[in-house]
């Protein structure tokens, strides 16, 4: 163990105690105040009480006049990074109506972090309404739709929606069905573009399920597809564990991966594989061509 050890003067740690139980200690400091004004008593003894009451009270003052500071500080602070617009205007590429309460992330005002909308307004060809977010390590705005639209192409449902400076869909969730990457996507499916810009998350609806033609499967309700950006489906998932039938073998969806031409997953109830009936949660592999089912490497 470090014999490192962080020693505080003992009038730092008495002042601290003093700060922290100030439920006690201003209490003290009244009595001692009155007891020093009204009670008669020898001259020494009255230095002691004021003395003891001044000694209470200086951690105190020194304190509020921190405290004092700090709000200064912030308030400043604040007013070097916030703006409320008196007019309609645009604010680092930005076209905000008046009344539009805006926070930047620095001094300079070159980059909004966050923007109160007093109306719905056009933002990257989306309407939208309440509050508009930017997340700097990934570069996208967060706002609210204000209602079901069209937006980089996609039928967003209104609520929450993530989108980058050109206007492209990084998270919406679809109104209306729509086909995209190759699969009809339901109403209500969520779809969800990864950073590297390669992959997309389709989160099915609770209350749909999605026809998968290179499986000739179906994918259950509430299974999330991941997919490349040329529409290749790499793996299901869902959090229920419900049965998906592929080439006649109920797998598990839980965790279901496309590896090339073979589909590899948990059997889902007993099945017969090579000729010899395996039980549930066995791993196999299944080829997508022939259907022939083999039993999974160790570390499938």
């Amino acid at each position: 163990m470090s014999d490192i050890g962080i020693n505080f003067p003992f009038w730092f740690i008495a002042g601290y105690f003093v700060v922290v139980g100030w439920y006690v200690s201003v209490p003290a400091i009244v009595v001692l105040g009155l007891v020093g004004c009204f009670v008669d008593m020898a001259r020494g003894w009255r230095v002691a009480v004021f003395g003891t009451a001044a000694l209470l009270s200086a951690p105190l003052v020194v304190y509020a006049v921190l405290t004092i500071n700090d709000n200064a500080k912030y308030k400043r602070l604040r007013a070097e990074m916030h703006r409320t617009l008196d007019h309609d205007e645009t604010v680092t590429g930005l076209a905000l109506p008046a009344g539009s309460d805006i926070d930047f992330t620095d001094k300079s005002q070159t980059q909004i972090g966050l923007v109160r909308l007093p109306v719905v307004t056009d933002i990257r060809g989306a309407q939208v309404t309440g509050t508009l977010e930017w997340q700097y390590f990934s570069h996208l705005w967060w706002s609210t739709l204000a209602g079901d639209q069209i937006v980089g192409g996609f039928p967003c449902a209104a609520g929450f929606i993530t989108f980058d400076n050109d206007g492209a869909v990084y998270e919406c969730e679809l109104a209306a069905a729509h086909t995209f990457l190759g699969f009809t996507l339901p109403p209500g499916t969520k779809v969800t573009r990864d950073a590297d810009q390669a992959h997309w998350n389709l989160h099915l609806p609770d209350n749909a399920g999605l026809v998968i033609p290179a499986l000739a499967a179906t994918a259950p309700p509430g299974t999330t597809l991941r997919v490349t950006h040329n529409g290749r489906l790499e793996s299901a998932a869902s959090g229920n564990g419900a049965t998906m039938v592929v080439r006649g073998v109920p797998l598990n969806s839980m965790n279901l991966y496309v590896r090339g031409d073979r589909v590899v997953a948990l059997l889902k109830e007993p099945f017969a594989v090579a000729g010899e009936m395996r039980p549930a949660d066995t791993g196999v592999s299944i080829d997508l061509t022939t259907g022939d089912v083999v039993l999974a490497g160790k570390n499938w």
